[in-house]
């Protein structure tokens, strides 16, 4: 009679760790959105500039989704980029793994920033690395070495003109 409790208060202990850790399982999303920006010569770069991009996300989302405590991303990104004014364009895709922690509000980016190829697929930029910033204060913790976070200083360069 005994083995008998013995292996209920198992079979109970046993479903309700499997139950508890059923539910702590992180929020998986999987989406893909697209779009553009538009910028007039004289707000980004010193030409009428236009990106167009899609976007391939795969989260885990950890606690309460509406507050997360941690968003873990893998991330790859189809973007082109075109001076209008000349017509030149380049393209890239880049894999980005994204991490936000609420207990340090961090927000942290490694991959692949900048993989800029022109129309016979030459690498014209290619930048890799880490960024790091504070989401509570807008300050950037750390960026790695010779990664420019500065977007219209790499990009309007690229594509033959100058940042605004």
């Amino acid at each position: 009679m005994i083995r008998v409790w013995l292996l209920a208060g198992l079979v109970v202990t046993v479903l309700t760790l499997t139950v508890s850790a059923w539910a702590a399982r992180p929020l998986h999303d999987q989406s893909t959105f697209s779009g553009s920006f538009t910028f007039n010569a004289g707000e980004l770069c010193d030409f009428n500039y236009v990106q167009e991009f899609t976007v391939v996300d795969n989260t885990l989302i950890y606690g309460d989704p509406e507050n997360p405590d941690k968003v873990l991303t893998q991330e790859t990104q189809y973007v082109t980029h075109t001076n209008v004014d000349t017509g030149y364009t380049l393209s890239e895709v880049d894999h980005l793994a994204l991490t936000f922690t609420l207990a340090d509000a961090h927000f942290k980016q490694v991959g692949m920033f900048w993989a800029l190829r022109d129309a016979n697929g030459k690498f014209v930029v290619q930048q890799a690395g880490q960024l790091l910033f504070n989401t509570d204060t807008g300050e950037v913790v750390k960026v790695t070495p010779h990664f420019d976070p500065d977007f219209a200083a790499v990009i309007c360069p690229a594509l033959g003109g100058n940042p605004a």
